[in-house]
């Protein structure tokens, strides 16, 4: 049994030489020609439920979808940095601002151009001749202005047939405060004349300007009886209004006290007095700090005037405010303090 293994290996092993030559190899190269054509072409897997081309669980893909992933964007990796942060191979390099060049136009080229020799013809006349340029001023200076200014004068001067009040209508206060002191400072004797000619100043213009000003604050209040005139939505229409009749008293009364027109601040005093009570009165009592302020202002003028007019005054204007004076102080306790200052005075006179 065992001699007749070994004789059939021993068979087999003496054919291989054999089938090692050259028409074996052959017969391999077919083989596999064959296999690469089977693997280029759907092949047929054995399975037991039935036989599965290879397209079928391995699809290929075709010509138009090649194409497209082809013309798709290209993925590239972004890069990261602690310090500078993300970063993309792809960024546009930015344009360095001192590289561009602007141009100009034709016209703005040509003006820079006279510009510049306008510069170096200066510069070499200052060289060439620096004393006449110190000598002779330009003609745009402002010392040859103001002298042009001052030789011009009015043309009516010579011309009698206008009034001279018509004249004087048309100046400033500050051109006829001018003109008066400069003729009083020529003549003292008609500085004598002008005193004792001075009016007591007119304050019709500024009970105008404080009566037009409490129009403002009757007109900005609602105008429905519906609705209150006295709370606080009325009062924040009215508050502009409100202060700017408070700095017109306060600009008036000031400008008759740096005059030291005590007489016209007195009967100032009495004619303004009049139309801060005619202010609204508000529900709350914050809101009326306004007219309270109106009335201690008016107060202090009033204590400023009799001191520095004194008998000056005339008795007839110290009694009337006097008269006055009781119900003044109903609305402001301030004002009481001048009936020291009229006692008095009207024990002097």
């Amino acid at each position: 049994m065992a001699n007749l293994e070994t004789t059939r290996a021993r068979a087999v092993l003496a054919e291989i030489p054999t089938e090692l030559g050259f028409p074996i190899q052959h017969r391999a190269v077919n083989h596999l020609g064959a296999l690469r054509r089977n693997a280029l072409n759907p092949a047929l897997i054995d399975s037991p439920a039935a036989n599965i081309p290879d397209s079928f669980l391995s699809p290929r893909m075709s010509p138009d979808e090649a194409v497209i992933q082809q013309r798709g964007r290209r993925r590239v990796p972004i890069m990261w940095s602690p310090e500078k942060g993300f970063q993309s191979p792809n960024k546009t390099p930015t344009k360095s601002i001192s590289a561009m060049t602007l141009r100009s136009s034709p016209r703005k080229r040509s003006l820079i151009r006279e510009l510049s020799d306008v510069r170096v013809s200066g510069i070499d006349a200052s060289h060439s001749s620096p004393s006449n340029k110190k000598n002779t001023p330009s003609k745009g200076s402002p010392g040859s202005a103001k002298k042009i200014r001052l030789q011009e004068g009015s043309i009516n001067r010579s011309k009698s047939e206008v009034p001279l009040e018509t004249l004087l209508k048309g100046f400033s206060q500050d051109q006829l405060i001018a003109m008066i002191t400069g003729m009083v400072q020529t003549n003292p004797r008609l500085e004598d004349v002008v005193r004792s000619e001075l009016p007591v100043p007119d304050i019709a213009p500024l009970e105008e300007q404080l009566c037009y000003q409490k129009r403002n604050i009757f007109k900005s209040l609602p105008a429905t009886r519906l609705v209150s005139k006295t709370d606080s939505p009325a009062y924040a229409r009215a508050a502009t209004h409100l202060a700017a009749f408070k700095k017109t008293l306060i600009d008036q009364s000031q400008s008759l006290q740096s005059s030291k027109h005590w007489d016209a601040l007195l009967d100032y005093v009495l004619m303004a007095w009049n139309y801060v009570r005619l202010t609204p009165v508000w529900d709350n009592h914050a809101h009326n700090a306004i007219r309270r302020h109106c009335f201690k202002i008016l107060s202090y003028h009033a204590n400023s005037a009799l001191k520095n007019g004194s008998t000056g005054l005339g008795k007839e204007r110290i009694e009337r405010f006097h008269a006055k004076l009781k119900l003044m102080g109903a609305d402001c306790e301030d004002i009481n303090d001048c009936n020291v200052c009229i006692g008095y005075l009207l024990n002097k006179i």
